[in-house]
C-alpha cells in the first residue's frame, strides 16, 4: 500500500510541475482560443458547449457528421463525462448501468452487451472500428460513451449486429492549459490513478499545436472477493492536434495499454434445481460450494497478459464555402496470451466439478480508414447535405488454443495438490501449441485468418419548411473477402468474394424546436465467414456451416429538449421499435452433444418501446439532474412458433427500470456537496439453458468540492451486498457478480 500511496504522491507532485508550465506557456500566448473556433467550423466536429449536466445535445455516431439529438431518425443514447465520474465508472458496464434504456450487460471482463435483445457489434474509438479485444475498453482517456441503438452497418462502415454499436469517444487536446489527477481506493484495497493533462504545445501565426497526455494505472489484489482474481493495468495515451487557420485539423490519438487483468468465470451452478416443466429452463442458483471463496485452480496457475496499441488520426478540411472533407485512419494491435484453468461441468453428485486447461495464443492487426465528403446545398425552400463515402478494413489474425482435461475436483473440500503434477508435466510455451504433448486429449486450433472489407455509401439529407421536416435516405456496398490458413489440416479456405447492399432511410419532423418525431427503416447483412463459423462445441468443428444473416429495424420515436420553466428543463425520447434477424449466431444447446455451443437460430425477434427522460432542476440552493430508463419488450426464436409457450432470445432482458438522482447545493453553507443515488431493477432473462434472476441494485456516492482544484468523492455500489450471476457459459463455468463495494476518490484540477 505504500508503494501505492508513494505513486499517487509522485504523480501529484509532477503534474503541479507540468501546471506551472503550462501557466508560463499560456500567459506568452493571446490567441489560446483559436484552436477552438477552428473546430467548431466542421460539420464533422461536434460541440459541447451547450450540455449541461447529465444531457449532451451533439454525436456524430448517428449521421457521420455533427447533428443534434433532436435532428436524427434514431435512438442514441449518451453517457458524458460527467455522469462517468459521478459513477466512478471504470468498465463500460458501469457506465451504461444508468441513462441508457435497453442496454444490459452480458459478460463483465469484456465489452459484452446486449441491445434490445441482440448482441452489440464491434465496438469503434471515436467513430473508427476498434477490433474489440475479449477484455474491456480502457477509460483513461475517455470522455463520453455512445450508444447507437439499431443496426449501424449503413452509417459505421462495419457490419457488426443488429443490436447497436457503442462508441468510445476519447478527450481532445485543448487550447488552453488544464489537468486532471484522480486517485481512487476501495475497501479491497484497490488503487487506481488516472492522468490526463493538455493544452497548447506550439502557436504559429497559421498554426496551432495542443496536446494531450494520460497516463492509467490500477492495481487490486481480489477485485471481486475471488483469491484467484486481480487487476493489472498500465496506461500510457496520448494526441497532437494541429489546427490551420483555413479550416484543416489533423488530430492524432494514440495508446499503449498492458492488461494484465485475471477475471473469469469461477463459479459453479446447482444442477438439482428443477427444470420449468413449460419451457424446460432451469434456474441458475449458486452451488452450495459455490462460495465467493472457492476458486477452481491455483491462481499460481492461471495468467492472462494483454498488450493493446493503437493510432487513430483524423483529418479535416473545408474544401470550398459549401463542401467538407474528412479521412480517418485507424490501427490496432493487440497480443492475448492466457491459461485458464476453470471449471465446465458438475457431475450428478452436485458437488464433484470437471475441469479444463485452456490456453490460448492470440495475436491480431487491424487497420481501418473512412473517407467522407459532405456538400450543402441550399436554396430558398429546401436544404440538400449528400454526404459520399468509402471505408475499407484489413484484419489479420492468428489463433492458437488447446483445451483439455484436466482432474477433477471434489469441492466439498478442494485439494489442488493434483494441479502442481499437471501443470509441471505441461508448461506453458509457444511449442506446446505446435506439439500436443503424447497422451493427452485436447482439441488443438491453430489457424491465420485474412479478412478485407470495403464499401461505399451515399447519404441524402433533404430539408424542407426551414428544415423542420427532413427526409433521410441512404445505400452502402460491401465487398468482403478473406481466407482462413488451418495450421492443422494444412489446408486454406477462402471465402467467396460477397458483394451486398444496406440501407438505412428515415424521416424527422421537427413539431417545435424543442420536440420532433421521426421514423426509421435499416438493415444489416452478415455473410458467413470462412472456414471457423461452424457450431461448435469447445472448438470441436460440428454441424452445418453457418448461413448468410440479415437485420431488420423499424422504428418510430418521440424527442424533446424543452425548457418548460425558467428553473426546469426535460430532455429525451420515447421509442417503439421492431427488430429481427435470420440465422442469428447465439450461444444454446447443441442437438449433436446436447452441450453449451455456438448455434444457429432460423430467425430471432423483438419488440418493444423504452423512453429515457431526464430532468434538470434549479432551486434557490443547487441543482438536480435526474436520469429515468424504462424498457419493455418481448422476443422470440423460431423454433417456438406455433408453441404455447415461446422463448426469449437468448440474454433478452423482458424489462429494466433505472434511476439516477444527484443533488448539487451551490448555494449557503452546503455548498460544494452533490449526493446522488442509483437504482436499477432487470427482469429475468434467458441464458442458453437456463433462466438468471438479477436481485434490484442500488448505488450511492457523495462529493464535496473544496475549491477549484481539491474534490473528494466517496461511492457505495451494491449497497444490498447481493452476490448474484451475470452469465452462465455452462453449469460448471458461471460467472458471478461483485458485491458491496467502497471507493474513495481524490481529484486535483487545475
Amino acid at each position: 500500500m505504500n508503494k501505492r500511496l508513494k505513486l499517487g504522491v509522485l504523480s501529484l507532485s509532477l503534474l503541479a510541475a507540468h501546471h506551472g508550465q503550462a501557466q508560463a506557456v499560456s500567459s506568452s500566448n493571446t490567441s489560446s482560443e483559436t484552436s477552438d473556433d477552428v473546430v467548431q467550423m466542421s460539420p464533422f466536429v461536434t460541440s459541447t458547449s451547450d450540455d449541461e449536466g447529465y444531457q449532451a445535445q451533439q454525436t456524430v455516431v448517428g449521421s457521420r457528421s455533427a447533428q443534434d439529438l433532436i435532428d436524427l431518425p434514431a435512438s442514441v443514447g449518451i453517457i458524458n463525462l460527467q455522469q462517468i465520474e459521478d459513477l466512478a465508472a471504470t468498465s463500460v458496464h458501469d457506465v451504461l448501468r444508468y441513462g441508457v434504456s435497453g442496454v444490459t450487460q452480458n459478460q463483465s471482463f469484456n465489452d459484452d452487451v446486449n441491445i434490445r435483445g441482440f448482441r452489440a457489434g464491434t465496438p469503434l474509438r471515436n467513430g473508427a472500428l476498434r477490433n474489440a479485444t475479449n477484455k474491456g475498453a480502457p477509460l483513461f482517456d475517455v470522455e463520453r460513451v455512445e450508444v447507437l441503438k439499431g443496426p449501424g452497418a449503413m452509417l459505421n462502415g462495419s457490419n457488426g449486429g443488429i443490436g447497436g454499436t457503442v462508441n468510445y469517444v476519447t478527450r481532445q487536446p485543448t487550447a488552453t492549459p488544464q489537468g486532471e489527477v484522480q486517485l481512487s481506493f476501495t475497501d479491497q484495497s484497490a488503487v487506481r490513478m488516472e492522468t490526463n493533462v493538455s493544452g497548447p504545445l506550439l502557436r504559429f501565426d497559421d498554426l496551432d499545436v495542443n496536446y494531450r497526455v494520460t497516463l492509467g494505472y490500477l492495481d487490486s489484489d481480489e477485485p471481486r472477493g475471488k483469491a484467484m482474481e486481480w487487476e493489472d493495468q498500465k496506461f500510457y495515451g496520448g494526441a497532437l492536434a494541429f489546427y490551420n487557420k483555413n479550416g484543416t485539423s489533423l488530430t492524432i490519438n494514440g495508446y499503449y495499454w498492458e492488461n494484465n487483468d485475471y477475471l473469469y468465470l469461477h463459479d459453479f451452478l446447482d444442477i438439482t434445481q428443477t427444470p420449468d416443466p413449460v419451457s424446460g429452463l432451469i434456474p441458475a442458483v449458486f452451488n452450495q460450494n459455490s462460495t465467493p471463496d472457492f476458486r477452481p485452480g491455483r491462481a499460481q496457475d492461471a495468467f492472462w497478459p494483454l498488450e493493446s496499441s493503437t493510432i487513430d488520426v483524423t483529418f479535416l478540411t473545408q474544401l470550398t464555402e459549401n463542401s467538407n472533407l474528412r479521412a480517418a485512419y485507424y490501427y490496432a494491435h493487440h497480443d492475448d496470451r492466457r491459461r485458464n484453468n476453470r471449471g465446465i461441468s458438475v457431475q450428478a453428485d452436485n458437488y464433484t466439478l470437471n475441469r479444463q486447461d485452456v490456453r490460448n495464443n492470440n495475436t491480431s492487426n487491424s487497420h481501418s480508414y473512412q473517407i467522407d465528403y459532405l456538400h450543402e446545398f441550399e436554396l430558398d425552400w429546401v436544404t440538400i447535405n449528400s454526404t459520399l463515402g468509402v471505408d475499407g478494413s484489413v484484419n489479420d489474425g492468428l489463433f492458437y488454443q488447446v483445451v483439455l482435461t484436466m482432474p477433477t475436483l471434489d469441492t466439498r473440500n478442494p485439494d489442488y495438490t493434483a494441479d502442481a503434477a499437471w501443470f509441471a508435466q505441461f508448461p506453458n510455451d509457444d511449442a506446446y501449441f505446435v506439439n500436443l504433448p503424447a497422451g493427452v486429449t485436447g482439441s488443438p486450433t491453430r489457424r491465420k485468418s485474412h479478412n478485407t472489407n470495403l464499401s461505399y455509401y451515399f447519404q441524402e439529407n433533404i430539408s424542407f419548411l426551414d428544415e423542420r421536416l427532413t427526409f433521410v435516405g441512404g445505400l452502402r456496398w460491401f465487398e468482403t473477402d478473406g481466407y482462413t490458413d488451418n495450421f492443422i489440416t494444412g489446408e486454406t479456405t477462402h471465402a467467396d468474394p460477397t458483394n451486398f447492399k444496406v440501407h438505412k432511410y428515415g424521416v424527422v419532423f421537427k413539431i417545435t424546436p424543442s420536440l420532433s418525431i421521426y421514423a426509421t427503416d435499416a438493415q444489416n447483412v452478415f455473410p458467413a465467414a470462412p472456414g471457423f463459423t461452424d457450431r461448435f462445441d469447445q472448438s470441436d468443428q460440428l454441424g452445418e456451416p453457418f448461413r448468410d444473416s440479415e437485420g431488420k429495424l423499424r422504428e418510430v420515436g418521440l424527442k424533446f429538449n424543452h425548457e418548460l420553466t425558467e428553473n426546469l428543463r426535460i430532455y429525451g425520447s420515447l421509442v417503439a421499435f421492431e427488430m429481427e434477424q435470420t440465422n442469428i449466431r447465439t450461444f444454446g444447446i447443441l442437438p449433436e452433444s446436447g452441450n453449451m455451443g455456438l448455434i444457429q437460430s432460423a430467425k430471432d425477434s423483438a419488440d418493444g418501446w423504452e423512453t429515457d427522460l431526464g430532468f434538470q432542476l434549479d432551486t434557490a440552493g443547487g441543482r438536480a439532474d435526474i436520469i429515468l430508463t424504462y424498457f419493455n419488450g418481448d422476443s422470440a426464436i423460431a423454433d417456438d412458433e406455433g408453441e404455447d409457450y415461446v422463448r426469449q432470445t437468448n440474454a433478452f432482458v423482458p424489462e429494466k427500470i433505472s434511476l439516477l438522482a444527484k443533488y448539487s447545493w451551490t448555494e449557503g453553507p452546503l455548498s460544494g456537496l452533490r449526493a446522488g443515488l442509483g437504482i436499477e431493477d432487470e427482469s429475468k432473462k434467458r441464458y442458453g439453458a437456463f433462466i438468471l434472476d438479477r436481485p434490484l441494485l442500488a448505488d450511492a456516492f457523495v462529493g464535496y468540492t473544496f475549491n477549484e482544484t481539491w474534490d473528494a468523492q466517496l461511492n457505495l455500489n451494491n449497497l444490498t451486498d447481493e452476490r448474484y450471476i451475470v452469465q452462465t457459459a455452462a453449469n460448471g463455468l458461471v460467472q458471478a457478480s461483485d458485491t458491496f463495494r467502497a471507493k474513495l476518490t481524490v481529484s486535483y484540477r487545475w
